[in-house]
């Protein structure tokens, strides 16, 4: 059966593609390393990265924007303004700008093609006539700008996108959960406004955040954990809340999982382990509970030791950074979850109780689903961590005895309830 040229043209852009793959890495690196030499020491900057577009994304964006009417397909990749693409990533939204005036400051040279370079850096040119940020179709603002980069001899396009973490953030999001699943283009208003609330209490975190960095001298230590267990849970639920939507088609209350989630995540997650290869709130007790200062002095003190290390930001940023690589799509809510570790003693009394009713009630199964998806572990490793966790703050400092009427109570109460903040301090005090 004969099939349309399409598909020919496409396959021939593909090729054209993978001939030349090398040729733009080697170009991709060139950008990178220019842009990480001048602004990788500002302290705004998280880092420069780089990709080029895949053989897939290249296939859709032919057939979504009907390029194969514009020219051939030998040199449609390299008139593809976006075929390498070049990110500039900065903490927070102010910094956007800011580095944005930074590129027109070291860009100063008019070529007088509509290019600007550097002083005696030819090579690498921007396209700084248009008016930044642009505003995307979705309403939102973004830095992006066209450039050319030559090597040997060739000259390839790129876009640079200059992103803060959240804005990052959000764009994997709304990418993995809209633009690549053409289920959801065909979702209600109802999912569109929830969106557009992630992305609003997404714009609330980094507000917060920056305040955080910006302004700890005025803030009690105990205030900046409670800053960050809000915001985290604040972000966390809008999200995986649309994410069950999509999933199930329901609409459900989830607050009290992600605010369980956010305990477990700040307390003894393996994000806690990257900053002092133990969790932040313990190297705070550590560090504190070895001084012989008073209430004031603690506080003076805790300060600095959160601007030295960037514990706050450090957490965040890491927990972000991995947020972005999740596939959303293949967190299955309301799939069974098969769990082979087996945990010794006291741990493995507890574990028995959660997988007694893991595939049997919704918002349990649902809180492991979430918690899966954010630790970076396979799952049996990851629950048996949280086993760990949930009966090491259950059970410390108790006797045999009072364990004893511990496990009786737990067992005792609704699955629903067993990973929820208020039953783990009810289990805490049975005496």
């Amino acid at each position: 059966m004969a099939h349309l040229e399409i598909f020919d043209y496409i396959e021939r852009a593909a090729a054209v593609l993978d001939a030349n793959l090398v040729s733009f890495s080697h170009a991709a690196e060139k950008i990178t390393e220019f842009l990480t030499a001048k602004f990788g020491n500002i302290d705004s900057v998280i880092g420069v990265t780089s990709r080029i577009k895949t053989r897939d994304s290249l296939k859709e964006k032919i057939l979504r924007n009907n390029l194969y009417r514009e020219t051939s397909a030998d040199i449609l990749v390299f008139e593809m303004h976006d075929i390498i693409g070049i990110k500039l990533e900065c903490r927070f939204f102010k910094d956007e700008e800011d580095l944005f005036e930074k590129i027109r400051e070291l860009f100063c040279v008019d070529l007088g093609d509509g290019t600007f370079c550097p002083t005696g850096k030819k090579v690498i040119r921007l396209k700084l006539g248009a008016p930044q940020p642009e505003y995307q179709k979705n309403g939102y603002a973004i830095y992006r700008i066209d450039g050319i980069v030559t090597y040997g001899g060739e000259n390839y396009n790129f876009e640079l996108q200059i992103k803060s973490l959240v804005n990052s953030f959000w764009s994997e999001i709304e990418h993995k959960l809209i633009y690549k699943n053409n289920r959801l283009n065909q979702f209600d208003n109802l999912m569109k406004e929830m969106l557009n609330s992630t992305h609003e209490s997404l714009s609330g975190i980094d507000h917060q955040l920056s305040l955080i960095f910006n302004r700890l001298s005025g803030n009690a230590i105990v205030n900046q954990q409670e800053q960050l267990r809000n915001m985290l849970a604040l972000g966390l639920n809008e999200m995986y809340t649309t994410i069950v939507r999509a999933q199930t088609g329901i609409s459900v209350g989830i607050t009290e999982y992600t605010e369980a989630v956010v305990d477990y995540l700040i307390t003894a997650s393996s994000y806690t382990n990257d900053m002092k290869g133990e969790s932040f709130l313990q190297t705070m007790t550590n560090k504190l509970s070895a001084t012989e200062f008073g209430q004031k002095e603690i506080e003076e003190r805790a300060k600095h030791i959160i601007s030295d290390n960037d514990n706050y930001g450090g957490l965040f940023i890491s927990l972000m950074k991995w947020m972005r690589e999740i596939d959303y799509n293949t967190i299955a809510i309301g799939d069974v979850i098969h769990i082979s570790a087996k945990p010794e003693g006291t741990y493995d009394e507890v574990a028995k109780i959660f997988l007694r009713d893991i595939n049997n009630d919704f918002y349990l199964n649902t809180f492991f689903h979430i918690y899966f998806s954010l630790e970076r572990g396979d799952d049996n490793q990851d629950f048996t961590d949280y086993i760990r966790y949930y009966t090491d703050t259950i059970m410390s400092g108790k006797t045999q005895e009072q364990i004893y009427r511990t496990l009786a109570r737990l067992s005792e109460l609704p699955a629903h309830k067993l990973p929820l903040l208020d039953t783990i301090d009810m289990l805490k005090h049975i005496g």
